[in-house]
């Protein structure tokens, strides 16, 4: 166990566990044994107030469920350590857990749309659909362009019809696929791709590899991105 987060669970739990069932609980949750220990006093409430029962593996599998969702969504930071005072069901209406357990999932299908987002009216236009910071204020779309970075979303088939359901492949799951965003770089180089669970995860920080982008895209797709530094090139040529 990572000696910070045991310490930052130690001290948030006070008088009410002793170290050993500290580890008791990250047995149990190992994704506590990251940032994710932020909730962890939350999941002890919630077992005292009998709104979960951590003997029982119905209720782990959710919480567990829970936490990944949390760590890969926006909902980690919108929740205090205790979950603002929230029971789990509401938690998970909050991230759009429904239902709360992850679903089987036919293998995904991939049909994408590459759009370039020229413009903060362009990325607004997804306001609905997405919690990604560029279409939610004019402010972080400047931000975010300001150094001359550009992106594209790619759309995967009917994706605005894909219900928000963590899949058993949770974030790579139909939902996570169905709306990616990639930023790229004024030397075109990918900077991030983004998925739908606005998830940029993994060892690299990406949700999906260049490598992996270009598989699920497809050849034309993925050049798609690299385009605009071509066709400069030319213009500047002319």
């Amino acid at each position: 166990m990572q000696e910070k987060y045991f310490k930052k669970m130690r001290r948030d739990f006070g008088e009410f566990l002793s170290s050993d069932q500290v580890e008791y609980y990250v047995e149990l949750f190992p994704e506590l044994n990251s940032r994710l220990s932020k909730f962890a006093i939350g999941i002890f409430l919630w077992n005292m107030k009998g709104l979960i029962d951590i003997d029982n593996p119905d209720d782990v599998s959710k919480v567990r469920l829970i936490l990944k969702v949390l760590d890969q969504t926006p909902g980690y930071d919108f929740f205090d350590n205790v979950f603002n005072e929230a029971d789990p069901d509401t938690v998970c209406q909050i991230i759009g857990m429904s239902p709360v357990a992850p679903i089987e999932e036919r293998e995904i299908e991939f049909d994408y749309r590459v759009s370039e987002i020229k413009n903060y009216k362009d990325a607004h236009s997804y306001y609905e659909m997405v919690s990604w910071c560029i279409v939610i204020s004019e402010e972080s779309f400047t931000e975010y362009t300001a150094n001359g970075n550009r992106f594209y979303f790619c759309e995967n088939g009917d994706w605005w019809d894909i219900p928000c359901i963590p899949g058993m492949g949770f974030p790579h799951d139909k939902y996570g696929y169905s709306l990616i965003a990639v930023e790229m770089t004024q030397e075109n180089k990918i900077a991030s791709v983004t998925s739908r669970w606005n998830t940029c995860a993994g060892d690299t920080g990406e949700f999906l590899s260049p490598e992996e982008l270009r598989r699920v895209l497809g050849e034309v797709n993925f050049n798609k991105l690299f385009s605009k530094l071509s066709q400069h090139s030319t213009d500047d040529t002319n």
